[in-house]
């Protein structure tokens, strides 16, 4: 999509328009939400950036639809993020209701998060941060809200997961029974990011390598994203943590140079990408810019062998402040729980059908249909087991929490499929409810398991 004349004059100084404007580093857009959802499901998108334009709106995922009315209240009162800091220092209900990192730029040009110890005191953040503001220690204009979310884990409206996700529905939610179809999916940590024009995220890999939804409500934002493998290890550790704000130093325009996409994100944009590769991202437009995003690994094996490669230190992927190999596995224990629920699913109905399950209330018609669509793709659904069958094969070789862990439904499907009996024969007698025991192990406590995740100064837990 070509940049309009009012885009080019915002950019200008920002970074590189030739980059911006360079076809092998623009992102890979598609028109549908149907597109988009296929693409989730089964694309291999290491290295790139899947955009669905105005896709809030083709998703049903409105900020009206998705944020709580206090926050909007807030952000509609505020030009800044300095203002909504002032708006939430004034209001108890805020203070107490939400928790966030404020994050400022300091004198290295390096990224710092406000009292980063205090995780939970949200008050003393944003008290700590404007001191250093009225100081004149700190650019206002380089003030970010990262990773806000509810104070307290709650039931999600829509499925009654204990969740600490501000988000009221998600993409996650859109694709309903066919979420088990991927090999991790979190919108527990799901988080908010709240910027204005010359705020944002430094270089970073993802604590997890996973990939990441974005949602993008307000503002225009650009993201640049590099190769897996050394170059984004050289990247990260040249300029981890630092903004790539303007003026940008030579060092930092060769940088971009290296990267494999570089994207201007608009508002309403949907969007795909590996948080396992270094990337940052910048808030362009005047006013406040909102986004989150879910944690999500799918079941190509490319990016379920990616994920698997996250402890291991023989990796090129490797870097420093990865998360430690015992809480990764309660990541795994997460992961072992949905290959479970897609191989019920695939043994007692088909893909994207819960067995005896009735619709839900909170399912609008549109959701319905995408879901409706997918399922009856005969090639995706065909690629989607395909791809669970390697990501299953390939996790019992590699992992022996796993197979330790996976239960005999989890296998018998894999034998199914390796078998050759899957979508072709998926109406056969044969594929009966099976009476072996599925597991004896009792399903993860999400919350506790959340509580553990380390959070790291190399890697963010979430994305941009």
């Amino acid at each position: 999509m070509a940049l309009t004349a009012d885009e080019r004059k915002m950019l200008k100084g920002v970074w590189p328009l030739e980059l911006l404007e360079d076809p092998l580093r623009a992102p890979r857009r598609v028109s549908t939400a149907l597109e988009f959802l296929r693409e989730v499901l089964v694309s291999e998108h290491l290295g790139d950036v899947i955009v669905l334009p105005d896709g809030v709106k083709l998703l049903g995922l409105s900020e009206k639809e998705v944020m709580p009315k206090d926050l909007l209240q807030a952000l509609d009162a505020s030009s800044s993020v300095k203002e909504l800091l002032r708006y939430f220092q004034k209001d108890e209900k805020l203070l107490t209701k939400y928790k966030a990192g404020v994050e400022y730029v300091d004198q290295h040009g390096e990224q710092r998060g406000a009292l980063p110890k205090e995780r939970r005191n949200l008050r003393g953040r944003i008290n700590e941060v404007l001191r250093l503001v009225d100081a004149g220690e700190v650019d206002p204009e380089s003030l970010y809200v990262a990773e806000m979310r509810l104070l307290e884990a709650i039931q999600h409206p829509i499925d009654g997961e204990l969740v600490k996700t501000v988000c009221q529905r998600d993409v996650k939610d859109v694709m309903g029974p066919l979420a088990s179809w991927t090999f991790y999916w979190d919108r527990h940590d799901e988080g908010v990011f709240i910027g204005n024009r010359g705020s944002g995220k430094g270089i970073h890999v993802d604590q997890v390598l996973w990939s990441n939804v974005g949602k993008n409500w307000r503002g225009y934002k650009l993201v640049a994203a590099w190769p897996k493998g050394a170059v984004s290890n050289s990247i990260c550790k040249t300029f981890d943590d630092q903004l790539f704000s303007p003026p940008l130093s030579e060092a930092k325009v060769q940088a971009l140079r290296q990267a494999a996409k570089i994207v201007l994100l608009r508002p309403g944009d949907v969007y795909f990408f590996s948080g396992g590769t270094a990337h940052t991202a910048l808030c362009v437009s005047e006013g406040m810019g909102l986004s989150s995003y879910e944690s999500i690994v799918t079941l190509h094996p490319l990016h379920s062998g990616l994920c698997m490669q996250t402890c291991d230190r023989s990796s090129p992927c490797w870097l420093e402040g990865a998360m430690p190999r015992d809480e990764f596995e309660d990541i795994l224990e997460e992961a072992v729980e949905q290959l479970e629920a897609a191989a019920k699913q695939f043994l007692e109905a088909s893909p994207g059908v819960e067995p005896d399950s009735k619709a839900s209330p909170f399912d609008p018609p549109l959701w319905s249909e995408l879901r409706l669509q997918l399922r009856s793709d005969k090639a995706t659904m065909r690629l989607l087991q395909e791809h669970f069958a390697a990501t299953v094969a390939q996790c019992l070789c590699r992992s022996p929490f796993v197979r330790e862990n996976a239960s005999s439904t989890l296998k018998r499907a894999l034998r199914y499929l390796t078998n050759g009996r899957g979508l072709e024969s998926m109406q056969s007698p044969e594929r009966s409810p099976s009476r072996e025991p599925s597991s004896s192990r009792a399903p993860p406590d999400r919350a506790a398991v959340a509580r553990r995740r380390s959070r790291s100064p190399l890697r963010s837990t979430t994305s941009i």
